[in-house]
């Protein structure tokens, strides 16, 4: 029986982040889809169905508390993880959790997002590859 993957969405305006991020979560058996802007990200989240998002506290055109109000309207939203250039204190967590963000991470802290992902979809745990 063939099980559906999972499917993430994947913001960022870092080519190194999108490229490890992406090889890393479909190594682990996402798929993913990658893109550099919010308003990528929107018509992305517009035309197909995500399990999970992954955005980045800053993209070229907007910031996550943009896309993650966008995603509210919406209602039914797939869980989000804001990504950071480095370590988010309390503050931030608190301040993106309350626009729903399910938790705030270190954006080159790659096996860690891999996990949190995994946590969050309850998926099936296979070793992260040692690649990077």
């Amino acid at each position: 029986m063939k099980t559906t993957r999972k499917r993430i969405l994947v913001a960022d305006c870092h080519e190194d982040v999108l490229i490890t991020l992406e090889r890393l979560l479909e190594d682990a058996g996402f798929d993913t889809t990658t893109v550099w802007t919010a308003k990528e990200a929107m018509k992305q989240a517009d035309s197909h169905a995500f399990d999970l998002v992954l955005v980045n506290e800053h993209l070229p055109d907007a910031r996550c508390e943009d896309v993650l109000r966008a995603l509210q309207k919406r209602g039914e939203r797939p869980p989000c993880i804001v990504m950071q250039p480095g370590t988010p204190g309390i503050v931030d967590f608190v301040r993106l959790e309350a626009l729903g963000a399910k938790d705030v991470v270190c954006k080159h802290r790659f096996r860690q997002i891999v996990e949190m992902v995994r946590e969050l979809l309850l998926f099936d745990r296979r070793p992260i590859p040692a690649r990077i």
